[in-house]
């Protein structure tokens, strides 16, 4: 090839280059992956309307947001489960404010609020510790009832005292199944949960909770936030990440624990399943379950370079150690 060709040549491709610069760079961002960002998202794009970035795309928080002129975007906010309508340009803590802490609920970061905290489902117990429902909140109007096993118990007393009905049910196991003959919880309506421990006809212990049926109108707003996750057509792992958020929100543990195990079935390898699913146990006061997830974690993360996560498993377990090594369960 002759001299004065090779440059023609290379004046073209240059030209090209340079013509397709500006092109690429309006090219709108996808991040749909939390792989994908140096950052704990903040939420995630759910509707077009974004100059930056692409539906779907995880935006980090304090990350600004370019909206179209006179339009909007939906914008789901990871620490409130609810999605936003924006239409400004700032995605800011103050956008997706943190949620009510209730101190009731476990955290990893706060040993002062795990009061309920169990070991595991050792047998021996000097009461009938409720173990499910999780906690508070539920969906379900005939919700299942679960408690610790009492040391030489014979029998168990069940009762549901609600505002506007009460039932009891006497048997010898350590689970029952909501009666179908008995009336449903009530949308809105709190329930107590009372579980009495019998030896023969000697009362030796005995545990009470609360169960409260979410309202409709609650319960339609979490469904509708769902069906807009799933319409994104994410990955099985970031789809159910991101409806743990939507219910965990709200406490709803059986929901979150059935998604995070579901992905966990289907054969995944993503850590951050793993370490979520262990910090939602520890957080329902499920000790053993937590620390199966949380060295699950930190198995993977081994072939997974990702500090962040890796210091998040370490705190898990440094947690469960601690409770481990406390003399009572309660």
């Amino acid at each position: 090839m002759k001299k004065s060709t090779k440059i023609l040549v290379g004046l073209c491709l240059s030209f090209l280059l340079i013509k397709d610069i500006p092109i690429l760079a309006n090219v709108p961002l996808v991040r749909n992956k939390r792989n994908q960002v140096r950052c704990k998202p903040s939420g995630r794009v759910m509707s077009p309307g974004d100059k930056r970035f692409e539906v779907g795309s995880l935006i980090c928080d304090g990350e600004k947001l370019e909206v179209l002129d006179g339009g909007s975007i939906k914008f789901l906010c990871f620490s409130t489960g609810i999605v936003l309508d924006l239409s400004s340009g700032f995605v800011s803590s103050n956008e997706c404010a943190k949620p009510y802490s209730s101190d009731s609920v476990c955290r990893i970061d706060s040993r002062n609020f795990c009061q309920r905290t169990r070991k595991g489902g050792e047998v021996g117990n000097d009461e009938p510790t409720i173990i499910y429902p999780y906690h508070i909140p539920t969906l379900k109007p005939r919700t299942e009832v679960a408690w610790l096993a009492v040391a030489g118990a014979t029998s168990y007393t069940v009762r549901f005292d609600c505002p506007e009905f009460a039932w009891e049910k006497v048997v010898n196991q350590t689970r029952l199944a909501y009666p179908l003959e008995e009336k449903a919880l009530l949308s809105g309506q709190t329930c107590k949960i009372s579980i009495f421990a019998y030896k023969n006809d000697n009362l030796l212990g005995a545990d009470q909770s609360v169960v409260y049926l979410l309202p409709e109108d609650e319960v339609k707003r979490l469904l509708d936030t769902v069906k807009q996750i799933n319409q994104l057509k994410l990955s099985p792992d970031e789809a159910a990440l991101d409806m743990d958020t939507v219910f965990i929100s709200r406490n709803l543990f059986d929901e979150t624990f059935e998604k995070l195990n579901n992905v966990i079935a289907s054969g995944t390898r993503n850590p951050t399943i793993y370490r979520v699913l262990g910090d939602r146990y520890f957080q329902a006061g499920v000790l053993d379950k937590a620390q199966r997830q949380y060295l699950k974690a930190s198995e993977l993360l081994k072939t997974n370079n990702n500090p962040t996560e890796l210091k998040n498993v370490q705190e898990g377990l440094k947690v469960i150690n601690y409770y481990n090594q406390l003399p009572t369960n309660r």
